[in-house]
């Protein structure tokens, strides 16, 4: 009896050695992990944002395994290899994606699972990706056997914010989808000296159940050169008052207005200028200033989460992405006019070194800021856009509301295919000279043409 007692925990043991040891093995093994400046976004979502405190902590995430053939698939042809290997890869020779569950989700990825079930596919989860929170829905992954490290968005019923249950739509991923190939294919080509974008490279669809993965690329984030600085981490109590003391700052409220409100000011004079598109939601989460390795901000503003924007019609119809109207949210088309807004801390609190008059006057300095950048680049004259009056919203928004009616307008739109960085309009006409050298790379058949021209 006591011999069959010793075998027994013997045999415990040796499963729980070799369990450690797979666990083990699985770390060993895992060549790459978060780099110090993903891991400092990490830090700076899930613990400097007013609304909810995370943990930064590594998590295991779990995935499912689908046949590529059973999603609707859209992702750029060029898209970088680790990337693209880190969701699409071949086993038994054919190609499967991982498709992400997000670890807080109780509701969602159960669709996923019925849908798997149901055309007899392994519905069990698998563990792959390093994971990261965030202070959203979407987390940071790293792939541990190449570091690709990115961002995966799916649906799930709790978020770190004040919205919790998001259901994240193929209709919704498309329209992502549309809207980088636009910025990808027109931004490029002209002088952004504010603006930087976060590449959505990939999105993969359950049509059936309506469902989506989208992945946000960040860059070139993981090589260290820089940080990035969520907004809401800026009007953070103590990080946004750290960060401004650290570069020598006497009062935190003057150095964010001229270090976050007056870039992001004029990366969206950039981005309204160049695309003919503003935010519906223009709120902290959709910004991130960009520092330097010594925390210093540069002036450059990363946007993300593009696809949540108006877009102006006769803008778009006098360029060559005209067919982007036709998946967009018909809602979000505009015409005779345009509401634009920025609201930093909506959603958010407010940090007890600030007053709230202070912060109606980041609304002002900002609407000052966009109209003097967005004439300079439009020629729209300064004072008529300067006619309408704003309105604030306590702690939330503050919004201007354009007509897009007048000559000016007109004009900007007629010539909109030349802020897409083209040398003529979709009628063959020159493009001003005025737009021309806002352009920052016109290939040679397109400059030999001007000439001629």
């Amino acid at each position: 009896m006591l011999k069959a007692l010793k075998h027994s925990v013997l045999l415990i043991t040796l499963a729980m050695i070799v369990a450690c040891q797979t666990t083990l093995t699985r770390d060993i093994a895992s060549t790459y992990h978060i780099g110090n400046a993903a891991e400092q976004l990490v830090k700076w979502e899930t613990g400097a944002n007013a609304v909810s405190k995370r943990s930064s902590d590594m998590i295991r995430v779990e995935h499912y395994e689908i046949p590529l053939r059973l999603l609707s698939a859209d992702f750029e042809s060029n898209m970088d290899s680790q990337l693209r290997d880190s969701i699409i890869f071949t086993k038994n020779g054919e190609k499967f994606v991982r498709w992400l569950i997000n670890p807080e989700d109780s509701k969602w990825h159960l669709e996923v699972k019925a849908f798997l079930e149901k055309n007899k596919i392994d519905s069990t989860p698998k563990k792959f990706f390093d994971g990261y929170l965030t202070a959203s829905r979407s987390m940071i992954l790293v792939n541990p056997d190449n570091g690709a490290t990115f961002s995966l968005k799916v649906s799930t019923d709790k978020t770190g914010g004040k919205w919790t249950d998001k259901k994240q739509t193929w209709t919704d991923a498309v329209q992502v989808r549309n809207m980088n190939k636009y910025v990808s294919a027109t931004l490029p080509n002209m002088q952004t000296e504010s603006l930087l974008i976060m590449d959505e490279p990939l999105a993969m669809g359950i049509k059936e159940i309506d469902q989506a993965m989208i992945m946000r690329s960040l860059g070139d984030l993981p090589t260290d050169d820089h940080y990035y600085l969520p907004a809401f981490s800026a009007l953070h109590e103590k990080a946004g008052d750290e960060i401004a003391k650290l570069n020598g700052a006497k009062n935190t409220v003057e150095f964010w207005d001229k270090h976050l409100v007056a870039p992001i000011a004029n990366a969206m004079a950039e981005y309204f200028a160049y695309t003919g598109a503003w935010y519906d939601s223009p709120h902290a989460q959709n910004f991130l200033v960009e520092l330097d390795r010594d925390m210093k901000p540069t002036g450059r503003i990363v946007m993300r989460d593009l696809g949540d924007a108006f877009i102006m019609e006769d803008f778009i119809k006098n360029t060559k992405y005209s067919h982007i109207l036709k998946d967009w949210d018909q809602k979000n088309i505009v015409r005779e006019s345009i509401a634009t807004g920025i609201g930093l801390l909506h959603g958010n609190e407010k940090p007890d070194w600030m007053f709230a008059l202070e912060y109606k006057e980041y609304g002002w300095s900002f609407y000052r800021q966009f109209e003097k950048k967005f004439s300079e680049l439009t020629h729209i004259p300064l004072a008529e856009l300067q006619k309408t009056d704003s309105k604030e919203a306590h702690m939330s928004y503050t919004r201007k509301n354009y007509p897009l009616t007048s000559e000016s307008w007109k004009k900007f739109f007629h010539y909109a295919a030349c802020m897409n960085g083209e040398p003529f309009t979709l009628k063959g006409e020159k493009c001003p000279d005025y737009m021309i050298k806002k352009q920052k790379r016109i290939d040679c058949v397109k400059a030999a043409t001007a000439i001629i021209h």
